[in-house]
């Protein structure tokens, strides 16, 4: 057996981001790939699923986050988003507490640390976000220095309106914006002019010190995109390039890194993976991430994952898996698919009508296998890996 585990990955180009100092159980050898010599064309197996839920693991936020916390850090903390509670339990092992703020969305993984805890609205801003953001101004104006833990969903789960618009005008507003097919910056550059603690403004209620954790799950080097940025000078703790860089690292010699973000069109997408995975020399793993843009045309039942994993199958025959790190492919009641290796690429006769009414999970579990597991409390984005490894024909 050959043990895929904390090889350095091929790459096209470095990168210092990865899975943190970890010690005893945490720092698991990862799955095992098994190679046969028996054969002509020389297969091998890899384990795409063990590789997907490893890389979970080691990128959980309460396992990150506590590698970038030292004594020197406030112990009052408010912590936001979708992964607001492993981030503040992380925190909680390392640092003693003399309080937390936690604004949560509705769904997520509440904390286990103490808190004063605030259940928002995601994806839409209710009266209970506007309610948690009344608290949180009110925790500021009675606490001094601040640790601030801030992820995805943060936008929508606790909100202060910017004079003159009401609660009704800023709740309104986003729900526009969410059905507009813009692009996350796009919104979030319109939700910060109706915010009284977006785009840096929730530091005009901080009195004393601030520090700002991100754990990030928008585009490289935009921060400033994750809950709003409620907070300036943020300091990224993981994003999906320690996600995909956490794979590589666990798959070893065999991985290729693609080392951009995908977040075009789905197509386009789907074409440029089995372009490159065409591309790869020998038993090899193409290891991506991001989160493609794709259209809500149709009431049916998918997601991203499961859009993207039915148009990969019709450009490709390799061996692929499509999954996000936070367990949920949008309406599909799935993470994500794995598609096992196939001898030429499948394209059922139905799967143009049901992609085009955003139906892609039933043609997705036609030709691959869904994957179920609980919400993992991850927030970075989606994991693309496609292998060449037990390919029947190139």
């Amino acid at each position: 057996m050959l043990r895929l585990a904390g090889a350095p990955a091929r790459a096209e180009g470095d990168g210092d981001e990865g899975d943190g100092e970890r010690s005893g159980e945490e720092q698991d050898a990862g799955p095992e790939m098994s190679t046969s010599h028996g054969h002509e064309d020389n297969r091998g197996t890899v384990d795409l699923k063990a590789i997907y839920l490893t890389t979970l693991a080691r990128c959980a936020p309460e396992v990150l986050v506590r590698t970038h916390v030292d004594a020197t850090m406030p112990r009052n903390v408010v912590a936001i988003g979708k992964c607001a509670g492993s981030l503040l339990d992380g925190v909680a092992r390392v640092l003693e507490l003399e309080s937390a703020f936690v604004a949560i969305p509705e769904g997520y993984k509440l904390p286990a640390t103490e808190a004063e805890l605030h259940v928002g609205g995601h994806p839409h801003i209710t009266e209970a976000s506007f309610a948690a953001g009344r608290a949180l101004l009110e925790y500021l104006r009675t606490h001094e220095d601040i640790l601030f833990l801030i992820s995805g969903g943060g936008s929508a789960c606790v909100e202060v309106p910017l004079a003159p618009n009401s609660e009704s005008d800023v709740a309104e507003a986003n729900a526009r914006l969410i059905a507009s097919g813009l692009t996350i910056g796009e919104i979030n550059r319109e939700r910060r002019t109706r915010s009284a603690i977006k785009g840096g403004r929730l530091a005009n209620y901080v009195r004393g010190r601030a520090v700002t954790l991100v754990y990030s799950d928008v585009s490289t080097n935009a921060a400033h995109d994750v809950a709003s940025g409620p907070m300036p000078d943020p300091i990224v703790i993981a994003d999906n390039t320690t996600l995909v860089r956490t794979a590589a690292q666990i798959i070893g010699d065999s991985a290729v890194v693609v080392d951009e973000q995908l977040e075009g069109e789905v197509l386009q997408t789907a074409r440029e993976l089995a372009a490159r995975a065409q591309a790869l020399e020998g038993p090899q793993v193409l290891v991506a991430g991001g989160e493609p843009t794709v259209v809500v045309k149709g009431g049916g039942r998918g997601g991203r994952c499961s859009d993207l994993a039915v148009r990969f199958a019709r450009e490709s025959a390799c061996e692929a898996l499509f999954a996000s790190s936070d367990g949920v492919d949008g309406n599909s009641g799935v993470a994500g698919f794995y598609l096992p290796p196939r001898r030429q690429p499948s394209d059922p006769a139905d799967a143009e009508a049901a992609l085009g009414a955003s139906d892609s999970y039933a043609i997705a579990a036609q030709i691959g296998e869904p994957i179920t597991i609980a919400p993992t409390g991850n927030n970075l984005r989606d994991l693309f890996l496609v292998a060449t490894l037990t390919l029947a024909s190139r």
